[in-house]
C-alpha cells in the first residue's frame, strides 16, 4: 500500500496526531517497515494493486450484509455504501467505516474529508433515514476535524456507532457526535481525550552519516520556527501553550457538548485528561452507551431511523395542512 502519506504526516513538524501510542506504533511501522538484516537494500514501500480505502469498505460491507442475511429479522435492512443512489429502498441505513488509521485527505487510509462528503450525501437522500457508523481505529490525523465536527453537528439524521476493539484520540473526536454509541465486548477500549507531543530527532542518526544541519534566520525572522526548535532542545513550554492546549481544549469542549453524561465532568477528571477505559467503566462515566452486537446495534439503528422517518412525515402533514 502507498506509504507517502503516512511518512510525510509522520516527519512533517507542521503534522498533528490524536492517536494513542500503540496506533502511533503501528503507524511507524507501517510506513517505515523493518529490514532484515539478511536484506541487502530496504524492502519496498509499495504493493503492486493495493485497494483503496473506499474498496475494503465496500468489501468488509458485504460481510456484514452475509451476517444480516442470516437473521431472519434483519435480512430485508438495506446497509449502503451508496449513499447519493436514487434507486435505494425506503428507509435504508447509511453504512460509513472509520477503520485503521485516520487521515484529513488519503484515497488509501480513511480521510475526514471523504467521510464528510459521504455524510452530506447520505443526509441529502430522502431513502436514507440513519447514518450507521461502524469504528475500530486508535486515532490519527487532527487536521480537519474541527470542519468536520462542524458538519456532524448538523446532522438532523439519527447516528448510532458501533466499535470494537479501539474507539480513541481522533476516532472519538468523530464518533461522540453519535447519538448512541456501543461497544462490541466488554474489553474494548474507548477514551484517550487529550493531546501530546511524540517526535522523534535524526540529526543524531545524520550527523553519524555525515550530514551536518545548518540553520540560519534572517534577522528579521527571530521567531520563526522557534517554538519548535525549543521543544527539540528540551523547552517545550511555548509549544505546550500554542499548539497542545488549544486543539485539547477543542476535543474536550466537541466532546462535553456531544456527550450530555460527561458535559458536567471537572476538567481533572482522567476521561478527559486521556485514560482510556474498558467497556464497564466506559459506559458508568459517559464515554459510550453501552454493549451490542452487530446484530443489535443494526436493530438499533433500524428503530431509530424509523423513529426519524415518522417524525418526518408527520411534519410533511402538519406543514400541508397549515
Amino acid at each position: 500500500m502507498n506509504k507517502t502519506y503516512l511518512r510525510q504526516l509522520l516527519l512533517s513538524r507542521r503534522g498533528r496526531l490524536l492517536i494513542t501510542a500503540e496506533g502511533l506504533a503501528s503507524m511507524m511501522t507501517e510506513a517505515f517497515p523493518p529490514v532484515p538484516e539478511t536484506e541487502a537494500v530496504p524492502l519496498s514501500f509499495f504493493y503492486a494493486d493495493p485497494p483503496t480505502y473506499r474498496e475494503s469498505c465496500s468489501k468488509a460491507l458485504d460481510s456484514v450484509r452475509r451476517r444480516l442475511k442470516a437473521s431472519s429479522l434483519l435480512e430485508d435492512v438495506t446497509l449502503t455504501d451508496e449513499f447519493d443512489s436514487p434507486e435505494l429502498p425506503e428507509n435504508s441505513i447509511a453504512y460509513h467505516r472509520v477503520w485503521g488509521i485516520i487521515t484529513a485527505s488519503s484515497k488509501w487510509y480513511f480521510s475526514t474529508k471523504r467521510f464528510e462528503s459521504d455524510l452530506k450525501a447520505a443526509e441529502a437522500n430522502p431513502s436514507i433515514v440513519c447514518h450507521f457508523i461502524h469504528a475500530n481505529s486508535p486515532g490519527g490525523e487532527a487536521w480537519y476535524l474541527d470542519r468536520l465536527s462542524e458538519t456532524m453537528r448538523s446532522l438532523q439524521k439519527p447516528v448510532i456507532t458501533l466499535y470494537e476493539h479501539s474507539n480513541c484520540s481522533a476516532c472519538y473526536y468523530i464518533t461522540c457526535h453519535s447519538d448512541y454509541m456501543a461497544a462490541t465486548t466488554g474489553n474494548d477500549f474507548v477514551g484517550c481525550i487529550g493531546t501530546m507531543a511524540d517526535a522523534y530527532d535524526f540529526d543524531g542518526y545524520y550527523e553519524k552519516l555525515g550530514i551536518k544541519h545548518i540553520q540560519v534566520r534572517s534577522s528579521l525572522s527571530d521567531l520563526k520556527n522557534k517554538k519548535y526548535d525549543d521543544l527539540k532542545s528540551g523547552k517545550p513550554s511555548q509549544y505546550v501553550e500554542d499548539v497542545l492546549d488549544p486543539l485539547a481544549r477543542q476535543f474536550i469542549d466537541e466532546v462535553r457538548a456531544c456527550r450530555p453524561a460527561m458535559a458536567s465532568l471537572p476538567d481533572d477528571d482522567p476521561a478527559l485528561r486521556g485514560e482510556t477505559y474498558y467497556t464497564p467503566e466506559a459506559m458508568g462515566r459517559g464515554l459510550c452507551d453501552g454493549r451490542m452486537t452487530l446484530e443489535e446495534a443494526v436493530e438499533k439503528a433500524v428503530g431509530m431511523g424509523g423513529e426519524y422517518a415518522r417524525v418526518e412525515r408527520e411534519k410533511k402533514r402538519a406543514l400541508n395542512y397549515l
